[in-house]
């Protein structure tokens, strides 16, 4: 007779999980360097931070979007 779950649900979905996390982390990092970029007078630094912003939303679109098809499944 067994007790318990032979295959416990979290543990097949948690490296989706931290990687969530982990894009969480790294968007306050990005968001606080382009921050910086934007507020330099220099017209490159500004069209340097947009362009990085730009950037950071469409792999945040991809990687969340991976993510939760994978929790889904």
């Amino acid at each position: 007779m067994k007790l318990g779950f032979a295959y416990p649900i979290l543990p097949m979905k948690f490296p989706y999980i931290l990687l969530l996390g982990l894009l969480l982390l790294a968007d306050i990092f990005a968001f606080t360097e382009v921050a910086a970029l934007l507020r330099k007078p220099s017209d490159t630094a500004v069209m340097l931070g947009l362009g990085l912003l730009a950037l950071l939303a469409v792999v945040n679109f991809f990687i969340i979007r991976y993510s939760l098809s994978k929790l889904d499944a």
